[in-house]
């Protein structure tokens, strides 16, 4: 019988129960700072993936071949790719099918459900399934195919075949233009040349425009590409027909004539629930600018304060940029404070990935990572070109977690909400995800606990600091530098894992 952590119901914070949900990333947010912006002039973008609490994610190595020339894929929801080549090696999370049955669809069919961030041995880096919802006469103009790929699908499709981000790009919106979307999404394409942020917030219209060094921008669910002249050939990509569907959905912002749309206002839908709050935390985070209410909703912010766009104050084509001026120069810590703020960091953080591309070598790409609840982790980084394996607990898979109405007497289980309580699956001890699921809860209910699991943490990641400062070294020096970084970063991973059992061991797990 294993010990379950004491409760006190007056303590209690409710979490959100895994629904019957179609495969879409609720409340995540993605951010990109260009190199110009950063101590080191690396270029960083990231991504918290967010759906429930206990919902548990993988992060393996994918070796090159595992998808084959001719090969048809079948997806989740209806989509189906037929490989054009045998796929490239990329790192990726996956969320837990390692019982045989999928998550998402129910189903036993092979394929990696809910691929998100990741990087493919040819230096390109996608972060992905940023959910984004388009209005009703945009949807309804330009229907959602239930055969249109899912935003979970994308990086196993890219990171598979494409080389490059211009080359991701043009794969991805070859697919939007013969087969259509089957949800809405924000994504980032990147390589160490160029970046690409593109939206699709119906079944065939997108825009995509490319990054610079400038830019920055914090994006939680909310359309942010706002005023862009399409004549801008170098730096935008957009549907044929964009303007002409806005036009017919009744819901077109802009100058037709002059080939210009302000997108989010004509395509998307006004987010409700916390993604206000989240834009708010995330522009007090990084942002030198007044201080955003922590209730900010869409009414109390202006599109030129947050939104991208390509057209300057006498309405000429500019490098695409935001208004958002960093308060300071940017750095890992930077972004991992981003992602460690509330309610940016919550219980219902799946995984957390942050890119830092500064070169064109495999050394140029760092993956920075954490598993669960981002307040309190620890971010372990990866060389993801040169990774052949990772630390066992990122890849030990459970049963899922089961939600009962009557508190358990055995087994290791923690309360959701008022009157339900979530057991943790036979094994949780084993894996990265669930052993940083536990300190999350135990956080959750104790102000106490969460100080001293924090300062805890915060310990261990200074250590990994400084152990990642001496990987480099050693990898810079090594004659087999892909088993150097992946034992280093396998050591590290081990460090936080045994890290967080030491905590849990003080609490009586």
């Amino acid at each position: 019988m294993k010990k379950h952590w004491k409760h006190y119901a007056s303590l209690l914070v409710a979490l959100v129960l895994l629904l019957a949900l179609p495969g879409q990333a609720f409340a995540c947010t993605t951010i990109y700072a260009g190199a110009n912006l950063t101590a080191d002039g690396s270029s960083f973008f990231g991504r918290s993936e967010d759906y429930s609490s206990d919902y548990a994610k993988l992060f393996s190595a994918i070796p090159a071949g595992v998808h084959t020339a001719g090969e048809v894929y079948d997806g989740c929801y209806g989509f189906s790719w037929t490989f054009t080549h045998d796929s490239y090696a990329y790192t990726a999370f996956c969320d837990d099918n390692s019982q045989g049955v999928c998550p998402d669809c129910g189903s036993e069919h092979a394929h990696t459900p809910y691929q998100a961030g990741g990087t493919n041995e040819m230096g390109l880096s996608i972060t992905a399934t940023e959910t984004l919802h388009g209005g009703e006469g945009m949807v309804e103009a330009d229907p959602f195919p239930e055969d249109g790929i899912e935003e979970a699908e994308i990086p196993t499709v890219l990171l598979s075949e494409a080389a490059s981000a211009k080359e991701a790009l043009e794969l991805l919106t070859s697919i939007y233009d013969t087969v259509g979307a089957n949800a809405g999404s924000g994504i980032i394409l990147a390589d160490p040349e160029e970046a690409w942020y593109i939206e699709n917030v119906s079944g065939t219209q997108y825009l995509a425009v490319k990054l610079g060094p400038d830019m920055l921008f914090v994006e939680p669910n909310i359309s942010i590409i706002g005023l862009i002249d399409l004549d801008d050939s170098e730096n935008v990509v957009a549907s044929p027909a964009l303007i002409e569907t806005a036009v017919a959905a009744g819901s077109f912002v802009g100058d037709e004539e002059a080939n210009v749309i302000d997108f989010a206002a004509s395509c998307a839908a006004v987010p409700g629930g916390n993604t206000y709050y989240r834009l708010a935390a995330g522009l007090n985070t990084l942002a030198a600018a007044e201080n955003w209410p922590a209730d900010l909703t869409a009414e109390g912010i202006e599109d030129g304060a947050y939104k991208i766009s390509n057209l300057n104050g006498e309405g000429k084509i500019v490098a695409p940029y935001t208004n958002i001026t960093a308060a300071g120069a940017l750095d890992v810590q930077s972004l991992i404070s981003f992602y460690q703020t509330s309610p940016i960091g919550k219980p219902g953080n799946t995984e957390t990935h942050i890119f830092q591309l500064s070169g064109a070598s495999a050394l140029g790409t760092v993956e920075w990572l954490c598993l669960d609840n981002a307040v309190y982790n620890v971010f372990i980084p990866y060389y993801p070109m040169l990774t052949t394996g990772v630390f066992a607990a990122y890849e030990a898979g459970c049963d899922f977690a089961a939600y009962v109405e009557e508190e358990p007497t055995e087994g290791t289980y923690f309360p959701a909400k008022e009157g339900v309580w979530v057991v943790f699956p036979d094994g949780w001890e084993n894996s990265l995800y669930w052993v940083y699921a536990a300190l999350s809860h135990i956080a959750q209910d104790d102000a106490e606990a969460a100080a001293h699991i924090s300062e805890t943490l915060a310990a261990t990641q200074t250590e990994i600091f400084a152990d990642w400062a001496a990987l480099q070294e050693a990898v810079a020096g090594a004659e087999d530098p892909a088993a150097v970084a992946t034992a280093g970063s396998a050591a590290m991973a081990e460090k936080s894992y045994d890290a967080a059992v030491a905590l849990l061991a003080e609490y009586g797990l």
